[in-house]
């Protein structure tokens, strides 16, 4: 699934949900913490490839992120809550009280403690992420539960912070050093997002659409897009900013690549 001019994020959230019910199958049975302990390395790593692909991020992008990102729990919190579900009917059925309001109830109960259980783990130190947790975690519930907006390959770097940043890319070894290319200042996604000179004017829209203070941060945006005439205002902003970003980024490679074949040539002269 390429990162652009790919399936949308509905179609990649459909196929992280088939291969979700697979790995789930069973898990009332075989969701206990010792057998998601043995199986946790495998169950991470192809956890991160597939919420990575959903959001159409860089692989550099943590598993928190990315599963905060798509909106999909880790598996492991997943199977503990379905066992713990599982057992709640059959306490229901036992003592004749399983109704649909009963069946509801439970469910909604398991998952607001689930969510606690991974808001709990998220907020642990030197957990990866930082970025996007701070952002995303005081409003988790919210969050998971919104009905509104489609990630996107430029949106995903504003809120993770890697892609075609200074910082970022001095960090990978494509860059000797983490300026902006417009404005000189030191090059991440809270300078792209909030103090760039460059994006003055599409900022300055951006705040008045969302009503946004001077010195916003990606949690007051997250706050403000439950609506979806606010989330398209700060998606289209991330994508006209990303995209004259990665242009100057091409620009800036096509003038080093020809002052490296130009002294080639004279050194061989």
């Amino acid at each position: 699934m390429p990162n652009l001019r790919g399936p949308d994020e509905k179609r990649r959230r459909l196929f992280a949900n088939v291969v979700y019910s697979v790995i789930l199958y069973g898990a009332p049975v075989w969701g206990d913490p010792s057998t998601l302990k043995r199986a946790k390395v495998k169950l991470t790593g192809l956890e991160r490839a597939i919420v990575q692909r959903v959001i159409s991020a860089y692989r550099t992008v943590s598993s928190n992120a990315a599963l905060l990102l798509a909106r999909l729990l880790p598996v492991e919190f997943v199977a503990l809550m379905r066992k713990r579900v599982f057992l709640r009917f059959k306490e229901l059925r036992e003592q004749n009280e399983f109704t649909r309001e009963s069946k509801n109830a439970a469910k909604e109960l398991e998952f607001y403690n689930m969510c606690e259980q991974w808001r709990g783990f998220l907020e642990r130190p030197n957990i990866p992420g930082e970025f996007t947790k701070m952002a995303i975690v005081p409003r988790l519930e919210a969050w998971l539960m919104r009905k509104v907006g489609s990630m996107s390959f430029h949106l995903a770097q504003i809120m993770t912070g890697h892609g075609c940043f200074g910082r970022f890319l001095g960090l990978i070894g494509k860059r000797a050093d983490c300026s902006c290319d417009f404005c000189g200042e030191e090059d991440d996604a809270v300078h792209t997002l909030r103090d760039c000179p460059a994006s003055d004017v599409k900022r300055l829209e951006l705040k008045r659409k969302l009503n946004l203070n001077r010195d916003f941060t990606l949690g007051d945006v997250v706050e403000n897009i439950a609506l979806r005439d606010f989330w398209v205002a700060f998606s289209r902003y991330a994508e006209e900013v990303m995209r004259e970003k990665e242009e100057e980024e091409r620009r800036r490679e096509r003038v080093v690549n020809l002052s490296f074949s130009s002294s080639g040539e004279d050194e061989s002269e």
